[in-house]
């Protein structure tokens, strides 16, 4: 029996997941670390509600991935200056530090699954994947919008 898209999808990104977060292993981090510090450095002090949003995880999950981070020295939690029960997540030098070293650990993986596709392959997968990502976070919002209609009615 074929196996379907979703599967295949399911098993490829297990196993970069989990080859990616060994590697990261070796250096002392783990893929949400990298995750986080990503996020929080592209969303230049965002709140911590607003970067579980963007990861994708509940609040009390990015928590203890921040308390970790925070231990390190590597983000610092603020108030928010307009609303004290707002806090503000800010990567700081040696976080930004950390993350290019972690950002050199991501491209070398990144190399290496070029490496094993060909060209053709590789430009099928950039249109593809995002389309895919689209489409579901689409129908996810879709769904949300529509029961919160349905909970106004």
């Amino acid at each position: 029996m074929e196996q379907t898209i979703g599967r295949l999808l399911y098993l490829a990104h297990r196993s970069v997941h989990d080859e990616l977060d060994r590697r990261l292993d070796e250096h002392g981090a783990s893929l949400w670390n990298w995750v986080l510090l990503k996020e929080a450095a592209n969303a230049e002090g965002a709140s911590q509600r607003e970067l579980a949003h963007h990861m994708r995880i509940e609040p009390p999950t990015l928590v203890r991935h921040l308390d970790k981070l925070a231990d390190e020295g590597l983000v610092e939690r603020r108030p928010d200056p307009d609303d004290r029960r707002v806090v503000r997540v800010v990567v700081t030098p040696a976080g930004l530090e950390r993350l290019r070293e972690l950002h050199d650990v991501v491209h070398e993986l990144d190399d290496e699954l070029r490496g094993i596709l060909t060209k053709r392959d590789i430009e099928v997968l950039s249109r593809a994947l995002p389309r895919i990502h689209t489409y579901f976070e689409q129908r996810a919002h879709d769904k949300t919008k529509q029961e919160v209609s349905d909970a106004r009615r």
